[in-house]
C-alpha cells in the first residue's frame, strides 16, 4: 500500500489536481459504483499530509478503511499485491470523480470492415459516454484487439481502453552448451553458449543462435545429443528442448547445402569403436567364478566385454547379455556430409580421420631395432611349447596391456590426410579357438583369442581366423609413425589405423570394401562405424583412448552466461503484442460459426496516455497449487522510452510517444511472503526529464535519497512513465478553489475552537490531524 501511494503521490498531475482542490468540483456523490466521494477526499487528505512536511510518518488508516469497505479482500493486515491495490484505488478514484451522472447503455463497437481510425474513434466516444474523469484523461489509453477464427477465418477487431499495461516476461532461461562442428574437419570444434527458454523452446532456437554466431544458414545445421559416446537423439527443427538440461552434451553439425552442390548430399552418422574394449575381466559373467590360474576365461567374440568359463555359462547368460551385447564406443560421434559425386572410400577415410582426432588419442608402439613390423601369430607347432620364463597364469584375459608395452613410451600417431589409394584395413575378428602363442607372446595379448559365438546366425562371422586378403599380403606401406623401421622404401602408401563398417537402418553391419576413389553407393539413413584396429594379434595395431573433446571458445557467445535471465522492456512489449492462441477455457464465440473457438488473439497499442503504468508479470499461476515468481532482471530505460514502433494509431509528430520514468514499485521475496518498496521522483511540471525533487527510496516509514543508478534493479514490479510535452488540462479551478477555500477556512476555524475549549495549544502534527478531519467533514456535508 505504501509503495502505491508514494508512487501516485509523485505523479505530478495527480498531486497538483488534488493539492489545489480542483477535484472538489468534480466529486460525484451519487455514483453507486463509487464511495460517495469519501475515497477521493481521503486520498486528497493523505496527499496533503504527505507534502505538508509536518509529519515524519503518516498512517493512512482512514484511506485503508474506506478501501476495505468497498473491497473486503483488503480488510486486515495481510499483504496484498501492489498492482491489485493500485488498480482498485485508481478505479475507485475514477468513479468518485466521474463527470457522468447518469450512464447511458452502450454496445461494443466492432469493425465490420470499416477503417480502424473510424472504429477506434467511435469506440472511444462510447467509452467516454460512461467514463469521463481526470483519471481517464491522465492514465487511460486504447489498444486494438484482433481475433481470428481458426475454422472460418472470421476476423473481429475491437478497440478497448486500458488503465495499465500488464506485459509478460520471457520465460525462464537455461544456458545450453553446444559444440559446433564445421563441414570441413580441419576446423576445430567451437564451443557456443546458447540461452533458450526453459519452456516451449525448440531446436530452432539453437539453430538460429548458432547461425548468428557462426555466420551459417540455419537450414544446413543438424543438432544431436550425445550420451556415452553415442548419439542419444537427433532433433528436428520443431522438436522441443524442454527435456534438455544445461548439463547435457549437444553437438551441432554443419552439412553441405544441396543448393550449392547442385546434387544429392549424403549425410552419415559416424561412431567410433574399438575391436577389443579396454576393460578388465577377472570373473565369469554367468557363474561369477573368479579367474583360476590354470584356466582361461573366454570372451564373447561380438562385444568382448564379458567372459565365460565355458560354453555352458555363455548359453545360460545369453538371455541377460543379448540386449547389452554391442561394441564399446569411444571418443565422440559425429555427422559428415559428402556430395554424392565425391562419395568415395578415400574421402570417407579423410573425413573420419579429421574429425576423430579431436576426441581420441592414437598411439602405436615404437618398434624395436631391426624389427619390420609386429610379429605375426606363430605357427601351431611353435605354440605347443611355452617359452622359458612364461607364466601360464598370466593368461587371465584381464584386458590390461602387457608389461613390456606399458613400460614403453607411446608416441601419438601422426595421421595425415590420405591423398592416394589406401590399403585394405586389416580385419580384426577374433582368432579361431585353439590358436595358441608362445608364452612370452601370451603375456602380451588379451585372452580374446578363444571367444564363443553369440548363438545367433549373424554372429558366426566372428568365429575363426579371418583370411588375409591378397592386398594384405602385399608389401606393407611406409609407417607414418616414428619408431617403425621399414624394409623397403618403395612403398609410399599410408595404412589407416581403422576400417569402416556400414550400418543399415535395421542395424545390420557390413564391412566396407576399400574401392579407393571409385564412387560409393550407400543406402539412405545409413550410418558408419569407425573401428579402430587395437587388436594386438594383428600385424599392425594401435592403442586408442578417449580424451576430452578439443575445442575453442566462441568469443561472440562469451556474454551469453551473463544474459541468461536478463531481459529488456522491449522484449516484454514484443511478447505483449505477439499473437497467441486462446486457451480452451478462454475460447471466443465466433458469430459466424456460432460456436466457441480457440481463436488467435493479438493486442496492439493504438494510442498511449500521458502517464503510462507498466506492470511486469512476475507472478505466474499455473494452477491452484503451483505458483511461481520470475526474479529475472528486466532492463528498462529511465529516460527516452520511445514507443513509436509499438503505437500503431495516428501519430502526432509534435508529441511522439516518448516517456521518462518517475516511479518504480519493487517486490522482494516470493509467492508466500515479500516486501514492497518504491523509488520515486517528482518530475518538473514543464519538463519531465528534470526533477523538482530527486530520487528517493520509500521503505515503510523510512525515506532516503538514492542515486539514479540504483533505480533499475531486478526487483522492479510496476513502472510509472510520464509522457514528454503533453500536459493534461486540469478542470477550471474557479468553483473548486472557492469551495476548497471555504472548506479550508471552516476546518482551520473548527480546529482553533477545539483548542480554545480544551484550554491548551496543540502540537503542529496533532493540529494538522484535527484540521484534516474537519476538512473531510466539511467537504462531505457540503456535498
Amino acid at each position: 500500500m505504501n509503495s502505491v501511494i508514494q508512487s501516485l503521490s509523485n505523479t505530478r498531475e495527480l498531486r497538483d489536481y488534488f493539492h489545489d482542490q480542483s477535484f472538489e468540483s468534480e466529486i460525484n456523490y451519487n455514483n453507486p459504483l463509487g464511495t460517495g466521494g469519501r475515497l477521493a477526499i481521503g486520498f486528497a487528505v493523505l496527499l496533503r499530509a504527505l507534502w505538508k512536511g509536518t509529519h515524519h510518518a503518516y498512517q493512512p488508516s482512514k484511506l485503508k478503511a474506506i478501501v476495505a469497505s468497498k473491497a473486503s479482500q483488503f480488510t486486515g493486515y495481510a499483504q496484498h499485491d501492489a498492482q491489485e491495490f493500485m488498480a482498485f484505488l485508481l478505479d475507485g478514484l475514477h468513479e468518485d470523480l466521474n463527470r457522468i451522472q447518469n450512464k447511458p447503455y452502450t454496445e461494443t463497437v466492432d469493425s465490420d470492415g470499416r477503417p480502424d481510425e473510424v472504429v477506434a474513434e467511435e469506440a472511444w466516444e462510447r467509452h467516454k459516454m460512461r467514463n469521463d474523469s481526470f483519471i481517464v484523461d491522465l492514465f487511460q489509453g486504447q489498444y486494438k484487439s484482433k481475433l481470428v477464427c481458426p475454422m472460418c477465418f472470421k476476423v473481429s477487431i475491437t478497440f478497448d481502453p486500458f488503465l495499465y499495461l500488464s506485459v509478460p516476461l520471457p520465460q525462464k532461461q537455461k544456458l545450453l552448451t553446444v559444440f559446433f562442428f564445421a563441414k570441413e574437419p580441419h576446423i576445430k570444434p567451437i564451443k557456443i553458449l546458447v540461452s533458450v527458454s526453459k519452456e516451449n523452446a525448440s531446436a530452432t532456437d539453437i539453430f538460429e543462435a548458432v547461425s548468428r554466431n557462426m555466420k551459417v544458414k540455419a537450414g544446413i545445421l543438424r543438432l544431436a545429443e550425445v550420451v556415452r559416446n553415442r548419439f542419444h537423439r537427433l532433433f528436428l527443427a520443431s522438436q522441443s528442448l524442454d527435456t534438455v538440461s544445461p548439463s547435457d552434451t549437444l553437438f551441432c553439425f554443419e552439412v553441405h547445402s544441396q543448393d550449392l552442390t547442385k546434387e544429392r548430399v549424403v549425410e552419415l552418422q559416424v561412431q567410433q569403436r574399438l575391436v577389443i574394449p579396454n576393460i578388465s575381466i577377472n570373473k565369469c559373467a554367468a557363474c561369477q567364478k573368479p579367474q583360476q590360474p590354470d584356466e582361461k576365461l573366454r570372451r564373447c567374440t561380438s562385444c568382448y566385454r564379458v567372459a565365460y568359463c565355458n560354453q555352458t555359462c555363455q548359453m545360460n547368460h545369453w538371455s541377460d547379455h543379448k540386449n547389452q551385447c554391442r561394441a564399446e564406443n569411444i571418443g565422440c560421434p559425429f555427422i559428415i556430409s559428402v556430395p554424392e559425386s565425391r562419395l568415395t572410400y578415400s574421402r570417407l577415410t579423410q573425413l573420419l580421420e579429421g574429425y576423430s582426432r579431436y576426441s581420441v588419442n592414437v598411439f602405436q608402439p615404437p618398434f624395436q631395432p631391426g624389427r619390420i613390423s609386429p610379429e605375426p601369430p606363430p605357427s601351431k607347432m611353435d605354440s605347443t611349447q611355452p617359452s622359458a620364463g612364461s607364466n601360464p597364469g598370466s593368461e587371465t584375459g584381464d584386458g590390461k596391456l602387457p608389461s613390456e608395452v606399458q613400460e614403453r613410451d607411446f608416441r601419438p600417431v601422426h595421421r595425415p590426410h590420405i591423398t592416394s589409394s589406401v590399403s585394405e584395413p586389416l580385419l580384426t575378428s577374433a582368432f579361431s579357438k585353439g590358436t595358441n602363442l608362445p608364452g612370452r607372446e601370451r603375456e602380451s595379448i588379451h585372452s580374446y583369442d578363444s571367444g564363443f559365438s553369440e548363438l545367433r546366425p549373424e554372429s558366426q562371422e566372428h568365429l575363426g581366423c579371418e583370411k588375409e586378403t591378397s592386398y594384405e599380403k602385399a608389401p606393407k606401406p611406409e609407417a607414418a609413425v616414428p619408431g617403425y623401421q621399414q624394409p623397403s622404401a618403395s612403398v609410399r602408401f599410408h595404412t589407416p589405423q581403422f576400417y569402416i563398417k556400414l550400418i543399415d537402418p535395421s542395424n545390420k553391419e557390413q564391412k566396407m570394401e576399400d574401392k579407393g576413389d571409385a564412387p560409393l553407393e550407400l543406402p539412405d539413413n545409413a550410418s558408419l562405424a569407425m573401428v579402430w584396429k587395437n587388436n594386438e594379434r594383428q600385424k599392425e595395431y594401435v592403442l586408442v583412448e578417449s580424451k576430452e573433446l578439443e575445442y575453442v571458445e566462441d568469443p561472440s557467445s562469451a556474454n551469453e552466461a551473463a544474459k541468461a535471465g536478463y531481459f529488456t522492456l522491449e522484449q516484454c512489449l514484443n511478447l505483449f503484442t505477439k499473437p497467441e492462441v486462446l486457451a480452451p477455457e478462454e475460447a471466443w464465440y465466433c458469430p459466424k460459426c456460432k460456436q466457441h473457438r480457440e481463436a488467435s488473439k493479438q493486442l496492439m497499442l493504438w494510442w498511449l496516455p500521458n502517464v503510462l503504468i507498466i506492470q511486469l508479470k512476475r507472478f505466474s499461476f499455473r494452477n491452484f497449487i503451483w505458483r511461481d515468481k520470475i526474479n529475472d532482471m528486466v532492463e528498462f530505460p529511465i529516460r527516452n522510452l520511445d514507443l513509436s514502433k509499438f503505437c500503431i494509431g495516428q501519430k502526432d509528430d509534435r508529441q511522439p510517444p516518448v516517456y521518462d520514468l518517475y516511479a518504480v514499485i519493487n517486490h522482494y521475496g516470493g509467492m508466500i511472503g515479500g516486501h514492497y518498496t518504491a523509488y520515486a521522483r517528482l518530475p518538473n511540471d514543464k519538463n519531465s526529464q528534470r526533477s523538482d525533487v530527486g530520487w528517493r527510496l520509500f521503505d515503510d516509514s523510512t525515506v532516503t535519497t538514492v542515486d539514479e543508478s540504483h533505480v533499475v534493479a531486478r526487483h522492479a514490479y510496476v513502472l510509472f512513465y510520464r509522457r514528454r510535452n503533453s500536459p493534461v488540462v486540469r478542470p477550471s479551478r474557479t468553483r473548486g478553489a472557492a469551495r476548497g477555500a471555504e472548506c479550508t477556512a471552516e476546518a482551520d476555524g473548527a480546529a482553533s475552537q477545539v483548542c480554545r475549549r480544551a484550554g491548551m495549544s496543540l502540537p503542529p502534527a496533532l493540529q494538522s490531524v484535527v484540521t484534516d478531519a474537519m476538512y473531510c467533514f466539511c467537504c462531505l456535508t457540503r456535498g
